[in-house]
Parts: structure tokens; sequence; C-alpha cells
């Protein structure tokens, strides 16, 4: 009896096909190769949460993910019965990703819905309600404020802003900033790294939301006695304040799926959450 053999140069279509697609993952650069594997993979049907350190709404601490958004992230997703994994990535690489592939099973929490990235993203309902927006200034700068410090006195003052790049602060103070013409410089740094700028006198004033601001000052003495906020609201509030916060998903998260996480929205995060952890530092 003998045994039959295929003959060794003979390999099937199957065994080809296997080939060419592992040749064309070990080709990527491993950085790439990480990131395709983490968020391209939908027949896993693993969701890819992206997200980056921003106390207090994303947290990253000796490889472990936290902050409140993160946190109502995944109750919203256990109440969906959707896995996940949690990864840190740069705001700039979650857009571009969305941008260029177009089958990301992935979603990044905290986002502002604008009509530009409706090119390139769906988003759920909303997941958090800001807090108004604030104006962060060095306190020797307020104090030698003459106008109103309205947005418009404040951006008619001659102040050196700094702001985050790439960033959107909401349509309206978009759209503010857009109409003024106060000179703005745009910094790669985060937000942390800005306030610092300005306590070092190297600009007089940026925009933040006001969560991250009072808890960046709350963390840094020395920061809360050299900066002051002032919140824009009442007389200072923009138009359509205050702005919601969503999930920005990838295309490659389809439409069944963005239904199962608005009802998760709806049954397990209620009307409009708000973080009611954030209290406002002292000021001097």
């Amino acid at each position: 009896m003998h045994a039959s053999h295929c003959p060794p140069c003979l390999p099937t279509f199957a065994g080809l096909a296997l080939a060419a697609a592992l040749w064309c993952l070990l080709a990527l650069p491993a950085p790439a190769r990480a990131e395709a594997e983490q968020v391209a993979a939908p027949s896993q049907r693993e969701l890819a949460i992206l997200a980056f350190h921003r106390p207090p709404y994303y947290t990253f601490d000796h490889g472990v993910a936290g902050g409140f958004l993160i946190d109502a992230v995944r109750r919203v997703l256990d109440a969906a019965h959707i896995p996940y994994h949690v990864t840190e990535m740069p705001p700039k690489r979650i857009v571009a990703l969305f941008e260029q592939n177009v089958t990301a099973y992935a979603c990044s929490p905290g986002w502002y819905h604008t009509r530009e990235r409706d090119q390139f993203a769906r988003f759920s309902a909303p997941i958090y309600r800001n807090q108004p927006p604030t104006a962060v200034l060095r306190a020797d700068a307020a104090h030698r404020l003459t106008e109103g410090k309205g947005l418009t006195g404040l951006l008619a003052a001659g102040l050196r802003m700094v702001l985050r790049d790439g960033f959107s602060y909401g349509p309206a103070l978009d759209e503010a900033l857009a109409r003024s013409r106060a000179p703005v410089y745009r910094s790669t740094s985060d937000n942390a790294a800005l306030l610092e700028m300005l306590a070092s006198d190297r600009y007089d004033m940026t925009l933040m939301e006001q969560e991250e601001a009072t808890e960046l000052l709350r963390r840094s003495p020395r920061l809360l006695q050299a900066l002051q906020l002032l919140p824009l609201v009442g007389p200072n509030a923009l138009p359509g304040q205050p702005q919601t916060r969503h999930l920005m998903c990838g295309r490659g998260v389809d439409e069944a799926t963005m239904r199962r996480i608005d009802d998760a929205i709806a049954a397990v995060l209620g009307d409009m959450p708000d973080d009611t952890t954030v209290a406002a530092p002292a000021m001097p």
C-alpha cells in the first residue's frame, strides 16, 4: 500500500493565496503592520477604541486606559455586547486612519461632529455634553485687559494666542476664530504643554475645554497661581453652546453596529451625561 503525494512543485490555489496574504502583511513596516492588525480586522468583530492621553477625558497610565469618556464608552459597548479593545493613538493619526482606510473597524470617543468629518467618518449619538469652553490667560495679561473680557474683546486685545494644531473647538468657536483677524499660533504640543508656554511668557492666552483646563490646573499649584480661567458663559457665550461629543467611527463600522451603539447610549447613558466630578478650582 502506497501513500499518495502531491507534486511539491504544484502548490494549491489556496496555498498561493495564503502566501500572498502573508507576504503583503510582512511587507508593511512594523508600526503600520501593528496598526493594521489593531483596526482593520472587522472579521474578528473586536472594535478598536482609539484614544490619546488627555485627562480627564482619556488617560493612559502605565498602559492602563481610563478617563471618564473611556469609562462611559466601556459601559455602552458592554451593554451592546460588542467586543472591543482600547488602543492609544495620537489624534492626527486617528483622523488620518479614518480618512485613508475605508474599512477601519474602529471608533474614537469624544469628538465633535462636524461637516468636514462627515466626509470620512460615522458619528454616534452624543455621549457627553461639554461645560462651556474657557479662555486661559496669564494672570498678569488678564489684569492688563482694558476692554471687555468677552470673546470679541479677547480677540481684539492683541494678545499672543496659541492653540493646538489640528483641533476643532466646536463649530461656533471655530467660526469666530476664522472671522477674527487676531494672530493665532498653532502648536503640535498637547494642552498641558500649552499651559506651560503661557506660564513661561511665550504666549498670553489659549482656549480650552473647561473640564480639561480645570484638571490640568488642579494638578499644578504653580500653574494655578500663574494662570486665570475665563469661562465663556453668560454674555460671553457663543451660539450653539454647549457642544456635544460623540464616538467618531471608521466607515468599516456598519450602520447596524452604529444603531446598536446608539441604542446602548440611550439605555446606559440616559439624558446627555456630563461629568459631575470635575469641579472648578479656586482662583487666586
